[in-house]
């Protein structure tokens, strides 16, 4: 381990590689969009029924249609970010333009199979099972794995990492893998295995 650290502090590209793994951490950042979404479609839920009984007077209406309005333009700007089994196939071809936008090339995209639990109240989607104890809701988490391999210089993934967090979809990085593509060359491949949730309405 001590010469690879030595390696590693008089490498050249030691601050690249160091802000290419904070970048990865800033990706945590987009796990509580879960709760956010989950909250958004609750709410929308509950004026859906006050609606209902806002109808029957007139006055309250306008105003609980506005609200219902608002409420359902944050929850499809939230619904876009979820990676379901809809939206796979269009993640997947803008996850290839953001590879080759950084420069790097891809050596390999695996798709794991979709897992689904209940979702519970102030529920964690790390967890692969949900809280002892949690009350009930009506959605379902699903999940799913993918692996990404690239390779190309330090620049060229530090620029990759950077894409992928401006998304800001329901996607947590799991793990990531650095190493030197070839002997003495100035390239390296990159494996990030990355966590793309859903939130659906219904039991697992």
């Amino acid at each position: 381990m001590e010469p690879l650290a030595r390696a590693f502090c008089e490498s050249p590209r030691r601050s690249l590689i160091v802000a290419s793994v904070t970048t990865l951490v800033a990706l945590v950042l987009g796990v509580p969009l879960a709760d956010e979404l989950y909250d958004k479609k609750m709410r929308c839920d509950a004026l859906a029924e006050e609606l209902v009984r806002a109808r029957q007077t007139a006055e309250a209406l306008p105003a609980f249609e506005q609200r219902v309005g608002a409420l359902t333009g944050e929850l499809a700007s939230l619904e876009a970010r979820e990676i379901s089994e809809e939206s796979l196939a269009a993640y997947r071809s803008k996850l290839v333009d953001i590879v080759r936008a950084s420069g790097c090339q891809i050596r390999r995209i695996q798709l794991g199979s979709e897992s689904a639990r209940p979702w519970l109240e102030g529920d964690d989607p790390l967890q692969r099972a949900p809280a002892a104890g949690a009350k009930p809701t009506p959605f379902t988490l699903q999940r799913r794995s993918l692996v990404l391999s690239v390779d190309g210089s330090m620049g060229e993934v530090h620029d990759l990492l950077q894409r992928l967090e401006k998304e800001a979809t329901l996607a947590h990085p799991r793990s990531m893998r650095i190493q030197p593509a070839s002997r003495g060359g100035s390239s390296v491949t990159m494996e990030l295995e990355l966590w793309l949730f859903a939130l659906a309405r219904g039991k697992a």
